[in-house]
């Protein structure tokens, strides 16, 4: 059988992989050697002023192009924000929120896309409806029954962090367009892992940073924005980056961006962006079905060993697994202790074991892991 990723080239672009179990990938990915390449040339040529303004512009339309050839649609609908909770709470109060509106989440969120909507309540009066889950799991038929003709925004993250399920966002999409509603995507535990086409999908905003499966810098945040709703949003804060002419330094009435840039409040963090880039570029090296393939190989092959073990996990079906394994061993912070001394990364979440491995790990590096739970 072929390999679905080059081994040497996963051993080139991430030699450190040799010296460790890495399965934390849902916490923080590790960067490849051009990643870190990349951003040490920046500051190289920070400390001898080599560049220019141009030369950054261009970089950032050459990552927002990127960023459509992952996640689907045209560099237009993507602006750089430092993070996924920048983003979130930029489309959240964007738009208005009639006397009598909702809106729909699940009590599965990572704080990120809750701490935003709880905030929005708060200020502006729409009525927060909360999807309880169960096993792990909430499915688009619980989303159903709390959405109305009077839901604004159902937001949801494409992958749950903590137990990793998938959510069907083709039916999600259409549930809530059906109802007026828009959707609001966390995209930050798929972007990367997940072959996933938001324009395809209809969904009408998602926010995600780079740190994860994605394998870049932390700080390094974007924003997809449909072309549909585009001109209905009114950014709450504007700064000289979301505006047109943004070269012109004088005093001027200034006018929003066009495009979803006009969430860019203010200078993006470079040496992130300089380093997601060169993540962006790797990934595009390997098929995005086969990164999504063997990751999800990974997974199952670590849902067969914990079967044989003896050790519960949660188990959602082929349509609703993920890379991101959550199991429940005895003991699991101490543990996840031992496991970290000895160089085998994972995480714990919500009580349980989480064991994420993305498409440069293998087999042998479950096997390792179970060595220690077997």
């Amino acid at each position: 059988m072929t390999d679905l990723v080059d081994p040497e080239f996963i051993a080139n672009m991430w030699p450190t992989l040799a010296e460790m179990t890495y399965l934390n990938n849902a916490s923080t990915g590790i960067p490849p050697v051009t990643t870190v390449q990349a951003m040490k040339q920046f500051l190289d040529n920070r400390v001898r002023v080599i560049g220019d303004f141009q030369e950054t512009l261009a970089l950032y339309k050459e990552i927002r192009e990127n960023l459509a050839a992952l996640l689907g649609g045209d560099y237009h609908q993507y602006g750089f924000v430092p993070s996924t909770s920048s983003g979130i709470n930029s489309f959240a109060h964007s738009i208005d929120y009639p006397e009598g509106s909702n809106i729909v989440l699940c009590d599965l969120e990572f704080p990120a896309n809750y701490v935003p909507w709880q905030n929005v309540r708060s200020l502006y009066g729409p009525e927060l409806r909360i999807v309880k889950s169960k096993d792990g799991a909430a499915p688009v038929e619980a989303f159903v029954e709390h959405i109305d003709e009077n839901t604004r925004v159902v937001a949801v993250s494409q992958v749950q962090f903590g137990s990793g399920f998938r959510i069907d966002l083709d039916s999600l999409v259409r549930t809530a367009h059906d109802h007026g509603a828009m959707v609001s995507v966390d995209v930050i535990q798929a972007a990367g892992c997940f072959e996933t086409d938001l324009e395809r999908l209809g969904v009408d905003f998602a926010t995600g940073q780079a740190a994860k499966w994605m394998l870049g810098p932390i700080g390094a945040g974007y924003v997809f924005v449909a072309k549909s709703i585009l001109e209905s949003l009114h950014p709450r804060f504007l700064g000289w980056w979301g505006v047109e002419e943004l070269w012109e330094f004088g005093y001027f009435e200034r006018k929003p961006l066009a495009d979803a840039r006009k969430f860019q409040v203010g200078s993006p963090t470079a040496i992130a962006y300089v380093g997601l880039n060169e993540s962006l570029k790797v990934l595009a090296q390997v098929p995005g079905k086969n990164r999504q393939a063997k990751a999800l190989e990974n997974a199952d092959y670590l849902r067969k060993r914990l079967e044989e073990v003896g050790i519960p996990f949660y188990d959602f079906g082929p349509k609703s697994n993920s890379a991101t394994v959550s199991a429940a061993p005895s003991d699991v912070e101490e543990l996840q202790k031992q496991l970290s001394k000895d160089r085998v990364h994972v995480s714990v979440r919500n009580g349980r074991l989480r064991i994420s491995p993305h498409f440069y790990n293998s087999k042998s590096d479950i096997d390792t892991l179970l060595q220690y739970l077997g």
